[in-house]
């Protein structure tokens, strides 16, 4: 129609005929395409809901979770459909390039509507494996517990981790600097060069020390504010500790069999006493919740691999949920659960 409009030679005639085929092309071909991708649009919904319900229910430490996704390689339409919305993209980058062009102009708006229906199944996919990973991980979270709960008959008193933090960290980097001191044998000419780029990295890493130590100190500030606003709470006399909780799952998982609402997301701020018989949780959202000692078959001391990040105690319930507490003191949390008679076990 294009053609025949910006045509020396066109009339009316040529242009209602084309109009007219234009119209039955759509009633024929375009219709059916559309009710088809209804129809597996509408399969694929129900799949995506069945499979998120059957993840709610197998969640265990021995699920038998479906692994087609999040621990294989893409799947092949989501590639495929990667691909083509590249070239899709050069393709409109070329027609907005040349959109004097009058049938160029006309094919830009068929290019946005083909790269809009290869987008839908990298979008789909994308999602599909961001939440698998996450599940995987909900289901290595539970396996972990269980080997925990194995050890709790070796419960051996807190000692500090085998791998300090540091050390990670310098192996991390300890690559870099041997491929440094390669380059630097090899090609002497360039000490110059390597010299500069060790003293920006050296540069970054002294910028980012204190930025951690402030965004620690800005933590410890809001936890020890909000065990404070909670301290009333608490009997008179007990030592109150700040803590975060809800570390574990998203605020669609929520329902999930596997563990207390305190081990779900989003993280929140709350507060911990131990007296001679409860543990006691206070949480700035209003929640409350007291478990008797007898109730926790151990707790796990947790050290985070993290700088930034402070260590955490898995209290593992005979039920079979666990709650996870991070805290600046969740060394003297599980110091003061051993001494109250509860099996902990360090890692």
């Amino acid at each position: 129609m294009t053609d025949t409009l910006t045509s020396d030679t066109s009339d009316a005639a040529d242009v209602a005929v084309y109009a007219v085929l234009f119209a039955i092309l759509l009633g024929v071909i375009a219709v059916p395409a559309l009710l088809v991708l209804r129809a597996l649009r509408t399969r694929g919904r129900r799949r995506w809901y069945l499979l998120r319900e059957w993840a709610k229910v197998d969640r265990g430490h021995d699920a038998q979770f479906p692994t087609a996704y999040g621990t294989q390689t893409p799947h092949a339409r989501f590639m495929g459909a990667g691909l083509i919305f590249l070239l899709l993209v050069a393709l409109a980058a070329t027609l907005i390039a040349s959109s004097t062009d009058p049938q160029a102009a006309a094919a830009l708006p068929g290019v946005v509507v083909a790269g809009l229906f290869t987008w839908a199944p990298i979008k789909k996919y994308a999602v599909r494996h961001t939440w698998a990973g996450r599940e995987q991980a909900a289901r290595g979270r539970a396996r972990m517990r269980q080997v925990h709960r194995d050890r709790l008959t070796e419960a051996a008193p807190i000692q500090q981790p085998g791998v300090h933090p540091g050390l990670l960290y310098i192996a991390c980097l300890s690559p870099t600097v041997i491929v440094g001191i390669i380059l630097l044998v090899a090609r002497p000419k360039n000490v110059a060069v390597l010299a500069v780029l060790g003293l920006l990295a050296l540069a970054c890493l002294a910028l980012s020390a204190p930025l951690l130590l402030l965004k620690r100190r800005r933590e410890r500030i809001v936890l020890a504010e909000a065990a404070n606003a909670l301290r009333p709470s608490f009997n008179a006399g007990v030592v109150v500790r700040p803590v975060r909780y809800g570390l574990n799952e998203l605020p669609e998982q929520r329902e999930a069999h596997s563990s207390y609402a305190w081990d779900d997301g989003p993280p929140r701020i709350g507060a911990l006493a131990i007296r001679t018989e409860t543990l006691s949780l206070r949480g700035t959202d209003g929640g409350a919740l007291d478990i008797p000692l007898t109730d926790l078959a151990g707790v796990v001391y947790l050290p985070s691999a993290a700088a930034w990040l402070h260590p955490s105690v898995d209290l593992l319930l005979h039920s079979g949920p666990g709650i996870e507490l991070r805290s600046p003191h969740a060394k003297d949390i599980a110091a003061a659960l051993a001494d109250s008679g509860v099996a902990v076990t360090p890692m």
